[in-house]
């Protein structure tokens, strides 16, 4: 799970957000970045702060724009 918290810092989202959405949502994000396939890359782009291109296509993209919207409402 560790890409996928890492993601959320990146992100500027906290677990509290991610608990506040739903800890289902919560376990499904945690499962789809588990299985994801291109693991590697995401953690080596995590390892840089993301300052050496853009992110790989995340599958949980979906799941942190829900959550920055319902963190931050407006």
């Amino acid at each position: 799970m560790l890409p996928l918290l890492r993601m959320l810092e990146l992100k500027n989202l906290s677990m509290s957000d991610a608990e506040a959405g739903g800890f289902g949502k919560l376990a499904e994000a945690a499962k789809r970045c588990a299985r994801c396939t291109d693991a590697m890359a995401c953690i080596r782009w995590l390892k840089w702060h993301g300052r050496y291109g853009p992110a790989p296509l995340c599958v949980n993209v979906a799941y942190f724009d829900e959550l920055k919207a319902r963190a931050r409402p407006g």
